[in-house]
């Protein structure tokens, strides 16, 4: 069993994937604040993988759709000397022109991260450094 959480009505269908960064000022005192953000945490990637459909009022998305989320892993290009399954380390987004694994616009800037699994080399453009491509996840 996922996590109950509420969604923008246009982002809610199965498959969306976003990186939670934490309400607005109007959630302070939002009476669906405890299931819409209080069971997310920031930095955190998430993937709903249930529609439930019930519709709520929002200051903030005009409507919200009651979802059922997970967490998942992102895909990474990760220095070489930390890619074993189960390490946890600092990952700081590398400074480059490259997209995708390179620079996953799903991973924050800095974030503790769990090595989930690795799959080979990897290449970057500028970056000396060995790489290697794995699934991480966010651990703080």
């Amino acid at each position: 069993m996922g996590i109950i959480t509420l969604v923008g009505y246009i982002v809610a269908r199965v498959g969306y994937t976003f990186l939670f960064t934490g309400g607005g000022p109007e959630c302070v005192n939002c009476r669906l604040r405890k299931v819409c953000i209080d069971k997310l945490r920031k930095g955190h990637v998430y993937r709903v993988t249930k529609v439930l459909g019930i519709r709520n009022k929002c200051p903030i998305n005009g409507w919200v759709i009651t979802v059922e989320v997970e967490e998942v892993p992102v895909r990474a290009a990760i220095p070489k000397r930390y890619a074993v399954e189960g390490m946890i380390f600092k990952y700081v987004k590398p400074e480059t022109s490259s997209k995708g694994i390179c620079s996953p616009d799903l991973l924050p800037k800095e974030a503790k991260v769990k090595v989930v699994k690795v799959y080979g080399k990897a290449q970057c453009g500028g970056i000396q450094e060995p790489l290697m491509e794995a699934d991480v996840i966010v651990v703080e």
